[in-house]
Order: structure tokens, then sequence, then C-alpha cells
């Protein structure tokens, strides 16, 4: 139900905002209005409302897009009141929202009521237009806005309401712009821009059955969005995600944000208070979704964190200069190998004197910033559609793999703290000669190499701060002898692990296993 709801609520937006840029014909109300319709119509829904044609402007009322169940995924309601459409003396067409509009949402998962969800929210709007240009297979659509706000006036789950008193929620927008181009053709093609000079949002929460209360506030800055998707005409045909990728859905997504703060505190009697506090400067997310596989990609610069634990004296304070990760992944099932990878990048990571006063009071351990580096790739063969949420429930209850590994480079990985080094790199290759072999049959053959330099230093270090009992020290060097032999330079351990197709593992040619 949550990916098709999301679907339904992605598709209704993208749909109020479509259309590519064309001053050679015009466009009318009722074409803009049969656009939606007809997009929405092609996803699987209905989009429907009583029409009325007044001079040169359309109102429609009482509109209800509405999806119908689809392989038990259930079904989903949402419910506005009224808007217009008024043919502008350029050919242009004007989208009049109100000020104010009333939203409700109804969605049921087919497995019975009590998973039924009620959601009634408000819309509003402060200095805004929409524009509509262009020929009904080819539009530009404009949005501008002061100011756009969204707030929560109720939420029943099955039988439990919240209502002002239990949930508030609030969200603020300012400076809003977009711009959505949209062609028609054998797929329908979408272009879009977007940009919000600021958002706030405040969440108050009060558990009906315990005097507890949850509190969060945040603001971000400088919020954009760069996205272009290709979307087969027949969406309404197809079920699952994997089918839409196979029928040539193709999407991207860039978004930047600038500086952001949030806060949370939670108020309990019982527990204690507790508060959250998080900053953080710049960052970015990028997503790519197609028949080639799904890959994400982060960063974000200069977050701090802030924690007051219950009855604690002090705030712990935590700080991280740089976090990157990227993640790609194949996203259907195929017959040949596909690729994968996987990314992080921790770096400047610190605490507060007051936090390592705690941990450490003699300042025997290195406070210098720490880091983590991971880079992986490999290549898998999918055995199944993951994102099918039939095929994805199947394999939770037998507690299958979707993906069959064929390789593993670990190109780099790096952990840099309290005065240590690691480093490894190496790689190994997997026997599939027997397509029915389980996945803990299947044998790696390969190598990875690991040094570490200051490792007994740090081991006297903490042993010395009492931080580490010495027994546990001395179990920790016996393993490190068994595994590691000296290398080049003072305090230096180095490793081989290999791994060979009959199952052995072999560390610096010692076997072990």
């Amino acid at each position: 139900m949550i990916i098709r709801f999301n679907t339904i609520l992605g598709g209704s937006a993208l749909a109020l905002l479509s259309a590519v840029q064309s001053v050679s014909a015009d466009i009318t109300p009722k074409d803009v209005w049969q656009d939606w319709r007809s997009y929405m119509q092609g996803t699987g829904y209905q989009l429907t409302g009583n029409e009325n044609i007044a001079g040169d402007t359309l109102t429609v009322t009482d509109i209800r897009l509405e999806s119908g169940a689809q392989g038990g995924q259930g079904e989903t309601v949402i419910s506005m009141n009224t808007l217009s459409f008024e043919q502008n003396p350029d050919g242009s067409v004007a989208v009049i929202f109100p000020a104010l509009m009333p939203v409700s949402v109804e969605a049921a998962s087919g497995v019975g009521d009590t998973d039924t969800v009620r959601l009634s929210v408000t819309l509003t709007q402060s200095g805004h237009e929409m524009l509509v240009r262009g020929t009904p297979t080819n539009m530009s659509n404009t949005y501008s806005a002061e100011t756009v706000g969204l707030s929560i006036d109720q939420l029943t789950v099955g039988d439990e309401t919240l209502d002002a008193n239990t949930l508030q929620m609030t969200i603020a927008m300012q400076d809003v712009e977009s711009e959505t181009n949209s062609t028609l053709g054998a797929m329908r093609t979408y272009t879009q821009t977007a940009s919000v000079g600021a958002i706030t949002y405040d969440l108050n929460f009060k558990n009906p059955d315990e005097p507890a209360t949850f509190a969060i506030q945040g603001k971000s800055a400088d919020l954009t969005v760069k996205g272009k998707s290709l979307l087969p005409l027949t969406l309404g045909q197809v079920t699952d995600v994997a089918e839409l990728l196979r029928a040539g859905m193709d999407a991207s997504a860039t978004i930047t944000v600038g500086n952001a703060t949030m806060t949370a505190n939670i108020k309990d009697p019982n527990s204690g208070d507790m508060a959250i506090a998080i900053a953080a400067e710049d960052g970015t997310l990028t997503v790519e979704t197609s028949a080639d596989g799904i890959s994400y990609a982060g960063t974000r610069e200069g977050m701090t964190v802030s924690v007051q634990p219950p009855e604690f004296p002090f705030l712990l304070s935590f700080a991280m200069e740089n976090s990157a990760f990227n993640l790609t992944a194949p996203a259907i099932k195929s017959d040949t190998p596909q690729h994968f990878a996987l990314g992080l990048n921790l770096s400047g990571f610190t605490m507060s004197d007051m936090v390592w006063g705690m941990l450490n009071p003699q300042g025997s351990l290195p406070r210098d910033p720490a880091s983590i580096s991971l880079d992986m790739t490999g290549t898998a063969t999918m055995l199944t559609d993951y994102m099918n949420m039939q095929n994805a429930g199947q394999m939770a209850g037998a507690m299958e793999m979707p993906a069959r590994p064929e390789s593993i480079k670990l190109n780099s990985l790096i952990i840099d703290a309290l005065g240590a080094r690691l480093t490894g790199l190496g790689a190994a290759t997997f026997e599939n000669a027997d397509p029915t072999a389980q996945h803990s049959t299947l044998k790696p053959a390969g190598a990875v190499d690991f040094k570490l330099v200051g490792g007994n230093t740090l081991l006297n270090t903490l042993v010395d701060s009492g931080l580490l009992p010495a027994q546990t020290a001395m179990g920790a060097r016996m393993v490190m002898a068994m595994f590691a032999v000296p290398g080049d330079g003072d305090d230096t351990l180095e490793t081989k692990l290999e791994f060979t197709r009959s199952g052995a593992i072999l560390a610096n040619g010692q076997r072990i296993k």
C-alpha cells in the first residue's frame, strides 16, 4: 500500500505541474484539464469532478482522485474542493487555486478496515500563480508563490484518531518557484526545475496513553530540485516497479539544500526529558532509476549534533566535517551479472572536550579527527524482481536473498582513529557452476590485504587509561599474533587473508580453516 500510495501522490503532483514550452499554438482550459485526466487515467487512477464553463473559465468542483484495488494493494481516494482554469488573452491558461484548500486522503491496504488510513490536511498559498502554455501534447507549466503551507487537521489509523489535541504538524515554504515541461509522444517526457527559499516545519505529538510529549522543529534554506523522467503511457496496466522499468521508465533527480537545523525535545515525567539539536551546512542528493539499475549518492558538510540525555549534567556534542555515500544496485531480474557499488566517506569526526573528559579524563588518547572510508564494487545476478511487492513478501518469509554474488572487490578501506590506522584492499570471485546452490554454499576465491599501524600503542593507551582490561588487551594481542606478521615501520602489522575454492582460509600462508 505504501508504494502505491506514494505513486498516487507523486503522480498527482507531477500531473498538476506538467508541460513543454511552445508559443506556436494555444491551449484551452479544457485541454489542460483533459491532459491531467488522461495522465491519471493512464496511471490507473480516475480523476473526476463537476465541470462548469462560464465564458473563458472552466471551474471544476468536488475533485476526486481514486485508485481501484490492484494486486491486493488496496484503494486510495484523494478529495479536494475547487480548481479553476482561466483562458488568458495571450493564449496561456491560468490555473486558479484557492488560498485555502482542504484535502482529504483515504487509503485502504486491502487487508482489513483496521489498516485504513484517513488524513485531513489544509493547503494554503499566498501570492501564487500557475500558468500553462503550449499545445495539448507539448506543455510548459510555471508556478510561483510567496508562501505555501500544509497543516494536518486529523489523522485516523484504523479505530484510533489523532486530532489537534494529540498531533499538530505544519510545514511552511517561502519563495517557491518551479517550471515543468512535458512532451506527449510514444512516452511522456518530463523535465522539472524547482526552488524553495526556505522551509520550516513543526511537529508536536502527545501520547494518548502516557504523559510523554514529543516535539520537532526545523528549517532548511535554499532547496533546489532538478529532475527528468520518461514514463510509459500504459502506467495503469503495470502493477509493480520492476514492470515499469521494463516498460521504459527512466527517472533522475538532483536535490541540493543549504544550511539546516533541527531540534527534538521529549518530555517524559516517568523516564526524564531528552533534547537533541542537529545543524548542517550544504548537502546534495542524487537519485537515478532505470532498467540498468538504481543509484543514490549524497553529501553533507559541517554537521553538528548535541544530545542532552535524561538527568545528564551536560550536553554530549559531536561534529562531522564531511559525510558522503553512494549506492548502486541492479533493479530487475537478469540472467547475466550486473554491477553494484557501495561507498562511504565520513571525515573529520570530533567530540567535545566534555565528552572526551568523561571517556578519557587522563587525556592520554589522541583527540585528532577520526575518519572512515569504504569503496566496494562487484557483480551479482538478480534471481528475482525484489521491487515487486509480492516477490519481496515471499523472499522475506522464506529468508531468501534476491541475488547471487559473482564477484566483489574491496577497492579501499581506511579507518583512522585514536592514533591508529587500518587499511585494506582485495578481491574475490564466487563459484556458481551449480545454479541450484544455496548462498551459504557459495565459495569465494581471492585475497584481502590488511595493514594496521599503531595498534599496539593504542592497546597500551587503552589499558593505561582504564578503558580496557589488561586481560582483554592480552587476548587481542594473541589474535593479532595469530593472524598478522610485522610490517615495515614501527608498530605495524600486516596480514593477507586468502580464500580458496575448496573452502580453505589462509592467513599469511597458514591455514586457519
